[in-house]
């Protein structure tokens, strides 16, 4: 009997083949939950300081009387050396200018995290949308929010410990000395909660540029000259 000239196929289990994870949709990688919290976050801690802003700009007189506060804060005696040199130095030779500043920044700042805020609880129905114009415009007005975003919690973070060192940076802990109205100092909470926004935020960008490469998007408007 001759042998068989064919050559021998040795069975070999087939494998699957890895699926690559840009091969699975973006709608099934992404984590919903700690998007809305982010967006309920930054609606509520943008509420907080719109409030604050608007309500300095209404009563039309805070730039005026903000010499007269801090000179009142600075006879305390509970301010810290290096904030008292700042204060007198650069804050009190300019406190009508300081004034606008502080007033308009808080306004802009609350308005800027409530944006982004409402701009990501609106990105599920961008990512339903077929229209290549629509995602387009949404994913501009995004990557422009997201960076104003970042740097209004930068602000907020800022102010919220310029108000906690005015307060005389009551100590964030427990004090049954004042159980009856004594909470974290606010301006501290909200600094801390404009920690978690920035973290947050950088998160949330490198979600969006993912999302943007999901749909063929540039992550950046230079590379979509290129």
């Amino acid at each position: 009997m001759l042998p068989s000239t064919k050559p021998r196929i040795e069975a070999r289990p087939i494998e699957e083949p890895v699926k690559r994870q840009q091969d699975v949709p973006f709608q099934q990688r992404s984590i919903h939950i700690p998007n809305l919290a982010l967006s309920g976050l930054q609606l509520i801690v943008g509420y907080a300081w719109l409030l604050a802003g608007v309500d300095k700009i209404l009563l039309g007189t805070f730039p005026d009387q903000l010499s007269g506060l801090l000179r009142t804060t600075l006879s305390s005696g509970r301010l810290p050396g290096f904030f008292v040199v700042t204060l007198q130095g650069l804050v009190m030779p300019n406190a009508t200018l300081f004034g606008f500043l502080i007033e308009w920044g808080e306004t802009l700042a609350g308005l800027g995290l409530m944006s982004a805020g409402l701009l990501a609880l609106l990105r599920p129905l961008a990512m339903r949308s077929r229209s290549t114009t629509s995602v387009r415009l949404f994913a501009f007005g995004e990557r422009l929010l997201g960076i104003l975003a970042l740097l209004a919690a930068v602000g907020t973070l800022l102010l919220g410990l310029s108000y906690f060192v005015l307060d005389g940076m009551p100590a964030p802990w427990f004090a049954p000395s004042v159980a009856y109205g004594g909470a974290i100092q606010s301006g501290l909470f909200l600094a801390g909660a404009s920690v978690v926004l920035i973290a947050g935020q950088l998160a949330q960008r490198s979600q969006s540029q993912e999302w943007m490469l999901s749909r063929g998007l540039p992550k950046s408007p230079k590379e979509a000259r290129a």
